[in-house]
Parts: C-alpha cells; sequence; structure tokens
C-alpha cells in the first residue's frame, strides 16, 4: 500500500491535462476581463470606476494589470511576438495581496 497520490503515468498525464487546460482558460478569461474593462458600453470610463470605489492609482493598477495578462495571451497564442524582455506578471502581483 502506498501513502499519498500515487505517481504513474495516468496520473501524470491528468495532472499535464489539468495544467494545460488551467492556463489556458486563465490567459483567456483574463484577456476577457480586460475586454470588459475596456468596453465602453459597460464601463464608459475611469471616473466610472472611480465612483464604484476605485483610486485613480488603483484604476490604473487594474487596467495595467489585464492588459498586461492579455498582451501575455497573445503573445503566448503566437498572435503577437515580443522583442523584448517583459515581466507580463508585475502589475498582476499587485492584485494579489499577500498570495505569492
Amino acid at each position: 500500500m502506498t501513502v499519498g497520490r500515487p505517481t504513474g503515468k495516468a496520473e501524470i498525464d491528468a495532472m499535464a491535462g489539468q495544467l494545460a487546460i488551467m492556463i489556458r482558460d486563465a490567459l483567456r478569461q483574463a484577456s476577457d476581463f480586460c475586454d470588459l474593462l475596456n468596453n465602453t458600453a459597460i464601463i464608459p470610463n475611469d471616473a466610472f470606476l472611480t465612483g464604484l470605489g476605485y483610486t485613480a492609482g488603483e484604476v490604473t493598477t487594474l487596467r495595467a494589470a489585464f492588459t498586461d495578462a492579455k498582451a501575455l495571451r497573445l503573445v503566448a497564442n503566437g498572435t503577437n511576438s515580443q522583442a523584448s524582455p517583459n515581466n507580463f506578471l508585475f502589475n498582476l502581483q499587485k492584485l494579489t495581496g499577500t498570495a505569492v
């Protein structure tokens, strides 16, 4: 009898598939959220967001984080190329609070 999770081909395949789907879906959702933030029919301007209680700086961080996430998705799926190094997670990490 083994203790803990087994480590066989089926388990490795299942974890690889699950992680691939999670990464793909997270990038798509972040890109879609960026589109929502930029959809003026829903969020007409930054004043709308400040009216909800965000500071101007928080609006900038929110928009920058998801603009970066969308850019990462476009690089990841081959739509865009990245000529120079870019930390796509720089602004996103500002949204994680104490989580690393």
